[in-house]
C-alpha cells in the first residue's frame, strides 16, 4: 500500500469496526459519504450524524515508525527507542491533547453548526496503556475539561487495535 493510501484505508477499517461494535449494541450504522472533513457522514438508526477519526500516538517517532512500516513506497523508520517515564500519565496527556485539538479546530465547529454534535473516535497507539485505563484513571478529568467548551461531539470513543479489528470504549 502506498503511503498516501494508508490514512483512507485506516479510516475505512475504523468505520467498519465501529459499525460492527454498534451492531453488537443493537444499532445500525450506514456510511452515507466521506467528505473529509469530517471523515464520514453516517446514518445510525435513522439519525444522520458525522464521525471524525483521530489518532493518539505515544510520540511522533512512534507514528512515523507505524506508517512507514505499512507503506510499500517508504523506507521503514524504526521508532520507539528510549525510556518512557510514567506511561499512563503520558498516554492520558496525549489523548487529552488530541481531544482538545479537535474541539479547538474551526472546521469541527463549522461541521457541528451544520450537522449538530458528532462522534469522535480516538485511536490509542500507546504501547503500554490501553483506552480503558485512560478512561478509568482520567475519564472524569477529561470530561470536566471539555464540559466548559461548546458541545462539538455528542459521543467520544477511545479505541485500540485488536486482532485485525478495533475495540471501542465510550468516554462521552
Amino acid at each position: 500500500m502506498k503511503h498516501r493510501d494508508i490514512q483512507p484505508a485506516h479510516e475505512i477499517a475504523v468505520l467498519e469496526s465501529f459499525k460492527i461494535f454498534l451492531s453488537k449494541e443493537g444499532c445500525d450504522l450506514k456510511v452515507l459519504s466521506r467528505p473529509d472533513p469530517p471523515d464520514a457522514i453516517v446514518d445510525i438508526d435513522g439519525n444522520t450524524t458525522w464521525i471524525e477519526i483521530s489518532d493518539a500516538f505515544q510520540n511522533s517517532e512512534w507514528a512515523r515508525s507505524i506508517t512507514t512500516y505499512a507503506a510499500d513506497d517508504k523506507v521503514h523508520i524504526p521508532g520507539g527507542n528510549g525510556l518512557t517515564l510514567n506511561p499512563d500519565e503520558a498516554s492520558i496527556n496525549i489523548v487529552t491533547k488530541v481531544i482538545l485539538n479537535k474541539y479547538d479546530k474551526k472546521t469541527m465547529n463549522s461541521i457541528m453548526a451544520q450537522h449538530g454534535p458528532g462522534i469522535l473516535l480516538v485511536g490509542m497507539y500507546t504501547p503500554m496503556t490501553f483506552p480503558e485505563d485512560v478512561i478509568e484513571q482520567a475519564g472524569h478529568e477529561i470530561l470536566e475539561v471539555i464540559s466548559s467548551r461548546k458541545q462539538i461531539f455528542g459521543a467520544i470513543y477511545l479505541y485500540r487495535n485488536s486482532f485485525g479489528s478495533h475495540l471501542f470504549y465510550k468516554l462521552l
